[in-house]
This record gives structure tokens, C-alpha cells and sequence, in this order.
């Protein structure tokens, strides 16, 4: 597996270079270091399944209730609300069974400050509204729906969850830009459906699921074999299929079934921030962050951050007078100003004089201009932050197929879902992962498809709603 990044010379003068080496010792992960990670978060994973009340250095791996797979013959009409970290959207789900056509329909609304920033009520109040005006949109008019045609919603939420059933959660800590008050050990679905009767709106609440795994009752329903389901977009997250007898905080060590197990490894490391090779751009970014000491592992990957970690090495580099000729511009020194999507522009900029990034550097960061060589260094710092987050989200997606190696050894096709921004679109960033996925599972990886998903969390409610009826029934 190579770690190096651009076979071209290292750009610049003699304290250029010197500074982009010692850059690039910081920031890359080696075989060594890979293996070591992975050997940690699996430990880090063990303790969070040990027991309920907190462990150093344990992820959460929260359960989320739902112990039954999906056969693909589930079928019915749910809607889904889905709460991100910056939309709301709501679906018109009707499954048809595996081998059929999925419908959906979808309406997506932007959250505001306010709306983020508010009590539980609020929030649920808010949402509410939001269903009723898609109802009204794809013809189900609350005042044309009697009583006893209520359909079936399903709550899907981008939150760390305690969950007593498929049908109880609350949450366990508002993690993004969320400040929610009064949710303290409250079911979430009562509240909404609280809303809900408040409006008249016909629907009855049925399930409430994280994100992640409601991705992955998606995948699972429209392809057997799916281990493990993960995000990689502004945060990162992952669900997976555990045995119940794994966990024994789940009092089930007789059990032969599985249960969806939520890790929230956004937060690895947090308690031993030894367990991740943080270099000191990472601790700043760290230190100025809202939630300062949480979701460590979360700010080394994940698109809300990879961004800032840039600037705040270009930061250091202009103090140093290594870039821009020590100038100032107040979008430089404004945090989050220098936004990830960039890295992906910058990175897959193949113009001979680097004019997009250019563009990027003058016409957006304030600078006055920006040299070839200016360019080309921050084109490879923006390389070397995007190649780790690929190395290391490697670590973590490894890390549970090893565990489930029972699970890998009994079937020929292991399917990985992946989705999210940042492994869309940055450059190689497949590729890197899947050399990380090489290095650690050896020949165990010629089984493993990683499959690219969108928009599956819909359906992935939709599953979670039926599945729900049936267990009642």
C-alpha cells in the first residue's frame, strides 16, 4: 500500500519542503499504525457491548431494539421523517417486496438556527408541521382522512439514541449544532405523536431508529448479506448486525439471534485520545470547537471539520510566512471559512496553472493574489488531510468486519454500505479507503463489497415501521 501522495516533488523553497514533510509524517497513517487502530477500536467496541454504565476509552454501541432481519417480502405504505443534522425530510414510502419496484416520494426542508436551537416541544411542533404540509403535498389532506386511516410514520433520527424498544427512544446526547432543551429521558415518540394529535395530522408514530440503522434495514432489505452500514458525510456514524450473545449488556449470552448495534464511533478516542494519532492541528481544531473533547475521531474524518483542519494548518503555515507572503484575510482567520467542499475542488483541480484553486485562494479566501507554488502546497496539504480520513475510516470499517469474522467466513459476499459526502466526492478517497480495507483483512477483503447508497434512509424507516407491526401482531 503506498503513502505517498503525489509522485511530483515536493513543492517549494527549502523551509517549504521541509515544513510539507514533516506535514506529511504527521498526517500519514502506516500499515503499523493501521493495524493498531483497528486492534484499539475493537477493544473500544468489546467494553461498549461489556456493560451499560460508561467505560474509559468504550464507544457507546447503543442498541437500537431491532433483533430481526428483513426477509424483502415486507410491503405497505409508511412515511418517514428523517431529522439531519441540516434538513428535514419527510417520504412516501410503499414497498413492494425485494424483487419489486420501491416508491417514494420525497420533500425536504431546511432547518433553521431557531429550530435547532429550541425546546423538545418546539421541535416536535416544528416537525409535525413539516409532515402535515407533505401529506397535503402527495394528496393526503388531514381533513379528507378519517380517523381510522392513519398511516404509519416512522422517525429517523441522526442522534445517539437510548432505546427501550423500537418504539421508545430518547436521546442520548444532541450532538451537531443541536441544542435542545427539555428532552431529558423523554420518548421522543410520544412527543411527536403529541404533535401530531395537536394538528390533527393522520398519522400514528410506529417506530423511531437512528440513522444509521435505518440505512442499513434499507441495504439488508434490498440485499442479503449486509454487515455494516456507514456514513461519512458531515459526521460520521455506523451500524452494524451483532450476535445477541456478543453484548453482554443485553442480558442474551444464550441467544443465537442478531440485533442492529449502533456505535456512534464519531466518538472514538474520546477518553483516550492516545488511541488516535492526533497531531497538533487537530488539537486546536479540538480546543475551538463547540463540543470540545467529544466526537474526536468524528473531527479527524467527517465533512463538517476535514475543512477546518485545512485551515487551520494554513493558518500556521501563513504565520510561519511559508504561504501568502505572511498577508492577512479575514476569511483565513474566520473559522469553518474555508469549507470542505473546497478540499474536493482543490483536489481534483488538474488545470496546469492550478486555476481553480487559484480562484478558491483569491476570489473566496480574500488573497491577492496566489502563486503556482503557493498553489500546489495547499493543493497537497488538502491531500494529505482527505488521504488520512480515508485511511483512518478504513481502521473503523475493518475493525467490524474482524469482528464479525464469523459472519464473513460463512458467506461468500459480505456487502459494506457507504454513503455520505465525503466519500462521494473527494477524489480517491474510495480508492485510499479500499487500499486501508486491503491492508488490515488481507485475503478476508476479496469477500467485501462496499456498496455506494443514497437516500436509503427512507426506505430503511419504512422497513422499521413494518418490521415494528409485526412484532406486535
Amino acid at each position: 500500500m503506498s503513502h505517498t501522495i503525489l509522485t511530483e516533488p515536493t513543492p517549494g523553497d527549502a523551509d517549504q519542503v521541509l515544513a510539507l514533510e514533516e506535514l506529511r509524517t504527521m498526517f500519514t497513517i502506516t500499515p503499523d499504525l493501521l493495524l493498531k487502530l483497528s486492534d484499539e477500536m475493537l477493544q473500544a467496541m468489546n467494553d461498549g457491548l461489556a456493560a451499560h454504565e460508561h467505560r474509559a476509552n468504550a464507544l457507546p454501541m447503543l442498541p437500537t431494539c431491532i433483533d430481526t432481519h428483513p426477509s424483502g417480502d415486507e410491503v405497505g405504505e409508511v412515511i418517514t421523517l428523517e431529522l439531519t443534522g441540516s434538513f428535514v425530510k419527510v417520504y412516501q414510502v410503499e414497498l413492494h417486496g425485494r424483487e419489486a419496484a420501491t416508491k417514494v416520494k420525497q420533500q425536504k426542508f431546511q432547518l433553521t438556527n431557531s429550530m435547532m436551537k429550541c425546546g423538545v416541544s418546539q421541535l416536535m411542533d416544528h416537525l409535525a408541521a413539516m409532515v402535515d404540509t407533505f401529506l397535503t403535498h402527495v394528496g393526503k389532506n388531514h381533513s379528507q382522512q378519517p380517523h381510522s386511516t392513519q398511516v404509519p410514520l416512522t422517525y429517523v433520527i441522526s442522534q445517539p439514541l437510548y432505546q427501550t424498544s423500537i418504539h421508545r427512544a430518547s436521546v442520548a446526547d444532541w450532538t451537531k449544532s443541536f441544542s435542545i432543551s427539555g428532552s431529558q429521558d423523554k420518548n421522543l415518540a410520544d412527543l411527536l405523536q403529541l404533535a401530531f394529535y395537536k394538528k390533527k395530522v393522520p398519522v400514528v408514530v410506529t417506530a423511531i431508529v437512528n440513522s444509521t440503522a435505518a440505512s442499513l434495514l434499507a441495504n439488508d432489505y434490498h440485499r442479503k448479506n449486509t454487515l455494516l452500514s456507514c456514513s461519512i458525510s458531515n459526521g460520521t456514524n455506523a451500524a452494524y448486525w451483532e450476535k445477541l450473545s456478543a453484548a453482554p449488556k443485553l442480558g442474551q449470552s444464550d441467544s443465537q439471534g442478531e440485533t442492529i448495534i449502533n456505535t456512534e464511533w464519531g466518538s472514538f478516542g474520546d477518553d483516550r485520545q492516545t488511541s488516535l494519532p492526533l497531531t497538533m492541528y487537530d488539537n486546536r481544531l479540538n480546543r475551538h470547537s463547540k463540543h470540545h473533547g467529544k466526537h474526536v475521531f468524528e473531527k479527524m474524518v467527517s465533512g463538517k471539520y476535514l475543512g477546518e483542519l485545512v485551515r487551520w494548518i494554513l493558518v500556521e503555515f501563513l504565520d510561519r510566512r511559508l504561504l501568502f507572503d505572511g498577508e492577512y484575510t479575514k476569511e483565513l482567520d474566520t473559522a469553518y471559512a474555508f469549507d470542505t467542499s473546497y478540499i474536493q475542488q482543490i483536489t481534483n483541480d488538474r488545470s496546469p496553472d492550478l486555476d481553480i484553486t487559484g480562484h478558491i485562494l483569491q476570489d473566496i479566501m480574500g488573497f491577492s493574489q496566489s502563486s503556482l507554488v503557493t498553489r500546489r502546497i495547499v493543493k497537497m496539504v488538502c491531500e494529505l488531510v482527505s488521504q488520512r480520513a480515508a485511511r483512518l475510516m478504513s481502521a473503523a470499517i475493518a475493525t467490524v468486519v474482524s469482528k464479525r469474522s464469523d459472519w464473513t467466513d460463512a458467506n461468500p459476499s459480505v456487502v459494506v454500505s457507504v454513503e455520505g459526502s465525503v466519500y462521494d466526492s473527494l477524489p480517491n478517497f474510495p480508492r485510499r479507503l479500499q487500499e486501508g480495507l486491503d491492508r488490515i483483512l488481507g485475503d478476508r477483503v476479496q469477500r467485501i463489497q462496499v456498496k455506494v447508497t443514497k437516500d436509503d434512509n427512507g426506505i430503511g424507516g419504512a422497513v422499521a415501521a413494518i418490521l415494528a407491526r409485526q412484532a406486535k401482531s
